[in-house]
Formats: C-alpha cells, structure tokens, sequence
C-alpha cells in the first residue's frame, strides 16, 4: 500500500504537469514549475529509502502508509486547487491593452527600495567584518541583531520585480540597467558564496521570470526543463560544498557528486524529520491551528528589543526550534530527536498547524497561485508582481515552512503594492503607456 501510495503521488505531479501545459500554454504556470518539486521530496525520497531499507529505521511500515496518505490528500488539494484558480473568465488579454502607470514613479520607488535594502546589506556585511569577514569562511553572511535590518534586504528583490516588470522594462537605459545589476549583487553573492540555496534560487528565479515576464515572451519547455534541472544541480552543489565555498576556498577540492544530500537518511532529511513529525502530532495531538502562522504576521514585526520574550508571551515559543513542527514529542513517540536546523517540508508543516484541515488549506494555497498566476496573465501591473513573489516564494513553500514563507511574503508585497498604488494613482490618464504585446502561443481557454 506504501509503494502504491507513492506512485499516486507520482501521477499526481506528472498529470498535473502534463495537463497544466495542455491547458493553459504557459510555462510559468505554477503546476509547471511546483508537482516537481513535490516529486522530488515525496516521490523520489521515499522510493530511495525504501529500496535502501534505510526508511523503516526511523518509521514502520504502517506509520510510512499513514504519512504517504497524508502527503497524497494534500499534494492532490494543492493541484486541484490550482487548476480551478486558474481557470479563465470571459476576460481575455487584450494584445494592445493599455496600463496606465507612471513610469517615473514606479522607478522612484524601485530606486528608494533598493537603496534601501542595499543600506541594510552593507551595514550586516560591516557588522562581520565586510565583504573577507562575511565570505571568508563557509556559508557566510552578514548579520545584525536587529531583524529589520537583516530583513530589509528583500527589499533589493522588491525594487528588482518592478524594475523588471512590464511597465517599468526599460532595457538597455544606463540607470535602469546599473540599478538591476547593482540591486543583483548581494543576493548573486549571498546565494554563490554564501553557499544558500534559497538565496540562489530567488535571485535566478527574479532575474530570469521577470525578464519573460516584462516582454511578454515564454522559453520553450526544453529550456525551461533543462533550466530547472540545471538551477536544482546548482543548489545541490552548493549545500554539498558548503565548507568548501568561500573567499579563498579550494574550488579544486569541491565535491561534484551531490547524490548524498538527497539520499542520505537522518534526522534531517526532509522526507523523514516530515514523516516523523506528523506521526508523533498524530500521536499526541499538539496541533497549534493557525497560531504559528499568525504569530508571523503580529508578532515577528515587533522587534525582540522591545518584547524580548515575545513568542513565549503568545504561546508560541517552540518557534524558536526548527519552526515548532517537532514540538509535540517525536522523541517520546518514535525514539529519535529533531536536528536544530532540519525542515518538515510543506506537507508536514500544515499537518501539525491544522491536522486533517491541511488538506483544504493546501487545496487554498494552490487556488491562491492559480488565482494570481491569471490575474497577472490578464491584468499585468502589480498581478505580475505578486505572482513572482509567489513562485520565487515556492522553493520555501515547498522545502521549509509556512513560517518561512509568511515573513517574506509580507515584506515583499507590502513595498512593492505601496508602489505600485502610487504609480497608479499619479499615472496621466490622458496618455496611458502601453504594455508590451501579448503573444499568440499563450491560450486561454474560455
């Protein structure tokens, strides 16, 4: 019954591709670039584990099933989901639709944004020493004990989405050309020397989705298959070589084969710290519903100088470890510990905040993606926006949590919409600019 289950899970991704393009034309769909990311942790983990016989010395067989069922119910919400956000309406995008914006106030603010969060950047670098003290050593990075200033730097990928929007692509004007390379820096040096997947990812996925995105141009699945493909083998490398890559650093040394990352079975893997957290929430119970994630919005924006214990005070303080998914006692149930560090990956982490309710969540987070990835489509502007921030929010989505998701999500949307409401709001009415064209090869189905 585990294998079957697996193998569910395994058409689920692989149709939900397959018809996702079928329909809709669009490579950036989000059931393109997401079921192989579910397929990758809950597909191919798990049928390497179980040929290795190395899963059933964490977990039983039957526990196995159980947390298979749960990964099954949820991934095929999410699916669902997606495609009925995604359907059209008997709005279609016009190809010389006008957007009225004000170009130079969209600027002005990708300007302030990204001045901003190139500040922060360069006083957490200062912080450690600069740029030897932060990329001297693996997995290096600035720092401050302050987290608006450790946080501001999102606000670098903010300016770069609306720089590198549709109204606001000017390719190749000196300032905005300088703007997007020097805006790009810390995050290209913090994913590559840093030796931080989730930084590479973000910064690729900004850069390379928005630039199809302003001109209204598509790559072919091939690339974009061969893309992913290659930008994954990237991360891999990169979390293999942590030690290794740095400023200074023997790159002759590096270790290309990045198999073990994946197929090593710990405490830390994400196939087997998930599986063991929903088990024990099962166990026990412990479920926060929705606490967590709303510690995220009301909490985490007040600064610990001023509330020092502030998840303890709001009953929230296994936070502090690992995102709470352990908390309700995974060493009592199966006879083994968290790792500090580890992620329960997408699945597990909406168990154990709403137990069988994960199912529509997950169902309601798919119809959010589905949802913006249309309206972009049809309405441009800020759409376009926020559905970037979604994809190269993904990858947390997916591997972490909602924790990690939620913090950043804020911060991103909310400086980019302020943004965008101005260069509405002040556009000239009378002589509106136009967006790029949109192609023929992308069909809506009415």
């Amino acid at each position: 019954m585990f294998q079957l289950l697996i193998w569910a899970t395994a058409a689920v991704c692989i149709l939900a591709t397959i018809l996702a393009y079928w329909r809709y034309n669009d490579v950036f769909h989000p059931l393109i670039f997401i079921p192989p990311m579910f397929a990758f942790i809950y597909v191919y983990m798990p049928l390497h584990f179980l040929k290795s016989g190395e899963l059933f010395t964490f977990i039983s067989e039957s526990q196995a099933t159980f947390v298979q069922l749960v990964v099954f119910l949820t991934i095929l919400a999410f699916v669902m989901g997606c495609f009925f956000g995604s359907q059209a309406t008997r709005r279609v995008p016009q190809k010389n639709a006008y957007q009225a914006v004000n170009v130079k106030t969209l600027h002005a603010g990708a300007y302030t944004l990204g001045l901003v969060g190139l500040a922060a950047w360069a006083i957490a670098i200062r912080n450690v020493g600069g740029i030897t003290g932060a990329f001297g050593a693996g997995y290096g990075g600035g720092w401050s004990e302050y987290g608006y200033v450790r946080e501001a730097v999102y606000l670098l990928i903010a300016a770069l989405l609306l720089l590198i929007s549709p109204e606001g692509f000017r390719f190749p004007e000196r300032m905005w050309t300088v703007a997007v390379i020097v805006f790009s820096i810390p995050w290209l040096m913090q994913g590559l020397l840093g030796a931080r997947r989730g930084p590479t990812f973000v910064i690729t996925v900004t850069l390379v989705m928005s630039w199809f995105l302003a001109r209204r141009t598509r790559p072919s699945p091939i690339v974009i298959a061969s893309g992913g493909v290659a930008l994954g083998l990237l991360m891999l490398f990169l979390v293999t070589n942590r030690s290794k890559i740095h400023l200074g650093g023997d790159l002759t040394d590096v270790n290309t084969d990045v198999s073990e990352v994946v197929t090593s079975a710990t405490e830390a893997n994400e196939y087997i710290f998930g599986a063991g957290c929903i088990i024990a929430t099962d166990e026990v119970g412990g479920f926060y519903w929705g606490r967590r994630y709303l510690a995220e919005i009301l909490v985490r924006p007040i600064p610990k100088q001023l509330w020092p214990h502030k998840y303890e005070d709001f009953g929230v303080p296994e936070l502090l470890q690992n995102a709470g998914v352990a908390a309700a006692g995974l060493e009592s149930v199966l006879g083994w510990r968290e790792i500090p560090g580890a992620a329960a990956a997408m699945v597990a982490d909406l168990w154990v905040e709403f137990y069988w309710l994960a199912v529509p969540v997950s169902a309601l987070i798919g119809w959010a993606y589905g949802y913006v990835w249309r309206r972009a489509i049809l309405d441009g502007r800020f759409w376009t926006t926020e559905y970037t921030i979604l994809a190269l929010l993904s990858i947390y989505l997916v591997t972490q949590s909602g924790e990690a998701v939620i913090f950043r999500f804020v911060i991103l949307s909310v400086a980019s919409q302020f943004v965008w409401r101005r260069a509405i709001s002040t556009a000239p009415r009378l002589r509106p600019i136009a967006a790029p064209p949109m192609p023929d090869k992308i069909a809506f189905h009415v």
